[in-house]
């Protein structure tokens, strides 16, 4: 017996494209055995998509075709999400329920070995499952037969057909029957990409003409002029993409960083009549004008030097590179840095006695770092240091002060410049720009591209920890590739999930993280989800679609070094 037995089939039984499919599924970790169908990943997805709106009619006509054959008609998108099912046989549909077959269930070949869905999302190739050539034993009492959809323009997969019986093997015709099907869906997907490009098109020759850079950003397409190409680097692309996400109805402008360091004015408008469409054109800055964030920021920025004498402060969370503006600010200066938390390890009285000895010397920087920890006794004795001349440049650095009263608020009005740095989710349009930078401080000599998927994933992720979290997970990326293109795989697993959350309330933010970490813990199962957090799965599905989360199973690693 070989390491493919599987269930005692030996691995000369097998057809090769059932052999391959097999040594997948044991790479992926699937066990023959598995009985963990209730476990299975299930994923939100989209009721409205292309997918579904392409193949409805062709559904409901094979649907009414298959009537009285016991068959089931089984449809998964890109993703081997299960996002369409219908069953001729009630038992069937009961039977196949507690396989784990249920709306949004994650059907891959990495999730549940070989099945006429997820091999034929892996091979590109349509493909006969009969009963005993499933990997995993409860599914051997089906025979499966699976054609994958390949959408027309772009030639990317948009999903899987499958027809599924209880009968030992396959009819010869089902092949023919449900090829003519997936053409049909193909060609629906033709005309709908025909409709919404040709608004697209449509739209971006008539702003081309304006003789500037321009930038049309579709589902599955991205139009862009001759000054465009020469602007963008890979990276922007997916900022495009990120802020197309974002686009509202009515026109709007940002000012942005490219992933060149060029300072642009992005000009965001949507297409009507093209499916999700926006058009960009790109008007040049002077780089004094972008904030550190693509949003309106009611402070200047640190990249200049401060216009008064008195000491500036810097607000922002953990992590949002506090350090690295001080000195910014500083400019030449060199920078010294004393530790507001020391006061616990060395005392109240050592503490302010080192700052005013440093104090009595009125050259180079100050920082004091973590200000809002400062008992109100240290802060007006610090206030009265600061009121003395001569002293030297002085830059105070603090978690946002929402709630300062006191002393606290008498040292933030002491400061008539401020600094105000965003937490990285709200910079997510600087992406690019920063993920270039933090690899470049990491290693110099690495060559490293990250794909714009990956800065689509990243973008999507809360970072709690801010810039420190980032460039940790950079950092990891570093110790497996110092050069070529950075693929989502090469990514932490935690990082592979994408759990969107842009422009929601303080309130919502703490919902979504709560939300998350169960799904996480429960490896997406919905049911035990609305379990732990005491609500029913109709208000789950509410609150993840108005938070916009969407959380999967990450994919198994890659075996085998890089």
């Amino acid at each position: 017996m070989t390491s493919l037995e599987c269930n005692r089939a030996p691995m000369s039984a097998l057809r090769r494209e059932i052999e391959l499919s097999w040594r997948r599924s044991q790479l992926s970790g699937v066990q023959p055995e598995f009985t963990g169908f209730a476990d299975l990943p299930v994923m939100e997805f989209d009721p409205r998509s292309r997918l579904l709106d392409a193949a409805a009619p062709v559904l409901d006509q094979i649907a009414a075709a298959l009537t009285g054959t016991a068959y089931s008609l089984l449809l998964v998108d890109r993703d081997c999400r299960l996002v369409y099912r219908w069953f001729d046989n009630p038992r069937v549909e009961t039977a196949l329920e507690t396989l784990g077959i249920r709306d949004g269930a994650n059907l891959a070949e990495d999730s549940i070995g070989t099945n006429a869905l997820g091999t034929a999302l892996e091979t590109r190739r349509g493909i006969i499952i009969n009963g005993s050539e499933h990997y995993i034993e409860r599914f051997k009492g089906l025979t499966c037969y699976g054609h994958p959809i390949v959408h027309p323009v772009t030639r990317r997969l948009a999903g899987v057909l499958d027809i599924t019986s209880t009968n030992s093997h396959a009819d010869p015709l089902l092949a023919p029957f449900l090829q003519r099907a997936v053409n049909d869906i193909q060609h629906r997907l033709l005309d709908q990409s025909k409709a919404s490009e040709r608004a697209l098109l449509a739209a971006f020759q008539t702003i081309s003409r304006q003789r500037r850079a321009v930038a049309a950003v579709g589902d599955d397409i991205v139009l862009t002029n001759k000054s465009a190409v020469d602007l963008l680097g890979p990276s922007d692309y997916a900022l495009l993409h990120m802020l197309a996400e974002q686009a509202p109805a009515r026109p709007r402008s940002t000012d942005v960083r490219l992933a060149s360091g060029a300072a642009v004015r992005l000009h965001i408008a949507q297409v009507t009549g093209s499916d999700a469409g926006v058009l960009f054109h790109f008007e040049p800055i002077a780089d004094s004008v972008v904030t550190m964030s693509a949003r309106p920021v009611a402070t200047r920025p640190a990249d200049h030097a401060p216009t008064t004498s008195g000491p500036v402060l810097i607000v922002g969370d953990h992590g949002t590179g506090r350090s690295t503006a001080a000195r910014r600010l500083a400019r030449a200066e060199e920078v010294e840095f004393h530790q507001c938390a020391d006061i616990a390890t060395c005392g109240e009285q050592q503490w302010v006695r080192r700052l005013q000895e440093r104090f009595s010397r009125p050259t180079g920087a100050v920082c004091l770092d973590g200000v809002d920890a400062l008992p109100e006794r240290v802060v007006d004795q610090l206030i009265s240091a600061i009121k003395s001349t001569p002293r030297p440049k002085i830059i105070l650095s603090s978690l946002p002060l929402r709630d300062a009263h006191g002393a606290h608020a008498a040292l933030a009005a002491l400061c008539v410049e401020r600094v105000e740095i965003p937490p990285l989710r709200d910079r997510i349009a600087e992406l690019p720009a920063i993920t270039k930078d933090l690899l470049r401080e990491l290693d110099p000599t690495a060559d490293l591209r990250l794909l714009p998927s990956v800065i689509e994933l990243l973008a999507a992720q809360p970072w709690p920890g801010n810039l420190h979290e980032l460039k940790a997970v950079l950092a990891h990326i570093l110790q497996y590739r110092h050069q070529g293109d950075v693929t989502v795989r090469d990514l932490p697993d935690r990082y592979r999930v994408a759990s969107r959350a842009r422009s929601l309330s303080g309130r919502e933010r703490a919902e979504r993280d709560v939300i998350i970490e169960s799904l996480r813990r429960y490896n997406g199962n919905k049911q035990k989800t609305a379990h732990e957090l005491g609500i029913s799965r109709t208000t789950l599905y509410a609150r993840l679609k108005a938070l916009r989360i969407t959380d999967g199973q990450p994919p198994v690693p890659r075996s085998g070094s890089r």
